[in-house]
This record gives C-alpha cells, sequence and structure tokens, in this order.
C-alpha cells in the first residue's frame, strides 16, 4: 500500500497542522530548513563534558510549549553526564475514543474547527491495525511502550513510517489523549549549569548561557527579553 495512502488515515486529522512537513518540491524543503534553523538557533547546543552542579530536576526530556503554525516545536534531552540532544519535531496533539472496535479521533485545529475521523481497529499481539472503510485504506502501528496491566489494549507508544521518511511515534493516553510526535533532524552536543545558569551550545567558544528556571513543572529560560517554557516530553523512545 502506498505510504500517502497510509497516511490519511492516522495523519488525516492533523494534515494541516504538519502540512509543512508533508509537502514536496525545493519550496517545502526550504520551509522545513528555515523553521528548523530558527529552532536550532532559540537554544543552541553545547560543548560536551560534565554538567557541573545542575539540580535534578533539570535532567530529562523537555518539549517546546510554543510551536509555529506548522506544528512545529524543539524538543531538548538534558544528560546527567552533561551530554544533550536537541530535536526538531511535529508536535500534535489530539483526542480520541473507543466504542468497541470503532476508533473516534479528534483533532482541534488552531482556529478552533473540530476535524473527526473514525476507523475500525483490531489489535494481533503487538500490532495495531487501523482500517477505514469509506477508502479502504490500512496502517499497521507496532507497539513501542506498553500500557498498564488493567489498561486497554490501545494504551502505550506506538510508531509506525511516516510518508516523509522518519518514524512516526503515537502515544495513546488512559485518558482519551493522543499524543503525535514526528522527530525531523536530531543535533548532539554538551550542557553545564551553575546557580540559576544554564549554559548551552556547540563548543565553549560557541556556547550560549541563559537564565533558568523550574516553576510548576515546567522549564522557563530567560535570555534577554525571551521567555521560552518547556514542559515534560511524555514519549521519550525516539534517539
Amino acid at each position: 500500500m502506498p505510504a500517502r495512502s497510509k497516511g490519511r488515515i492516522v495523519g488525516g486529522a492533523m494534515n494541516k497542522t504538519v502540512a509543512v512537513i508533508g509537502t514536496t518540491g525545493v519550496a517545502a524543503r526550504r520551509v522545513v530548513l528555515v523553521a528548523a534553523a530558527v529552532l536550532a538557533s532559540a537554544v543552541a547546543l553545547v560543548c560536551r563534558g560534565e554538567a557541573g552542579d545542575a539540580p535534578a530536576p533539570l535532567l530529562g526530556r523537555w518539549e517546546s510549549v510554543a510551536r509555529s503554525a506548522g506544528g512545529l516545536g524543539q524538543v531538548i534531552e538534558l544528560r546527567a553526564d552533561g551530554t544533550m540532544t536537541q530535536w526538531v519535531a511535529a508536535l500534535v496533539e489530539l483526542t480520541y475514543r473507543l466504542q468497541g472496535a470503532q476508533l473516534i479521533t479528534t483533532f482541534r485545529t488552531p482556529s478552533g474547527v473540530s476535524e473527526v475521523q473514525s476507523t475500525t481497529v483490531r489489535f494481533e499481539g503487538d500490532v495495531m491495525i487501523q482500517h477505514e472503510a469509506r477508502s479502504g485504506d490500512e496502517i499497521t502501528l507496532t507497539r513501542k511502550r506498553a500500557g498498564g496491566a488493567q489498561d486497554p489494549r490501545i494504551v502505550g507508544v506506538w510508531t509506525m513510517p511516516h510518508e516523509t521518511g522518519p518514524v512516526a511515534y503515537f502515544l495513546y493516553t488512559v485518558d482519551g489523549r493522543v499524543v503525535f510526535r514526528l522527530p525531523i533532524r536530531a543535533d548532539r552536543g554538551g550542557w553545564s549549569a551553575s546557580g540559576d545558569l544554564l549554559t548551552l551550545g556547540p563548543s565553549p567558544g560557541a556556547a550560549t548561557t541563559v537564565r533558568y528556571e523550574i516553576l510548576d513543572g515546567q522549564l522557563v529560560l530567560h535570555d534577554e527579553q525571551l521567555r521560552r517554557v518547556y514542559r515534560r516530553a511524555e514519549i521519550v523512545e525516539y534517539p
């Protein structure tokens, strides 16, 4: 089955948000590259080394609360050994409900319009198969992380190849949310912290130092007049 047909079922409700990723041609590639460059410059990467006196609350994977009109955002992971990774990724949230074998997914566009999609779903071991009766399209998702022993089978993290090349990740939660993540580009580097200062950059000479604070479980970076907010990532499976 063509990859584009696969993308219509799970990705149909989010097409407007991640359209910049699915488009083809030089112009579209330029849009993605420009967006990636802007996001990458927002929080630079740092020289590899120890994380200094970095407090434990900084450690882990964080996602930007702000996203572009096309659904692009930034994900950063700070590790105890002073290394870090930054991703440019599509960050999209939807809701779902199961009625027997019927899976109903709803995506609310930035303008407030709700787009609803209905498919039938079945499970074969660690594989979830979604089928759209109207088009006959069918996609297969592979389980990456299981939910709890008492959770519905759909709960957990699932993956599938996206039509643009990378692997797409879907988290179905117990409370009816779908968290969609499509990592586009990853950059490696390092970081260090001292007091309320966080230093990030690819090398000592190119490092950027910002003030940080943890507020209500969120990481807030202050860079002169800019304030960037990050929250804990729920999907941590992609490398």
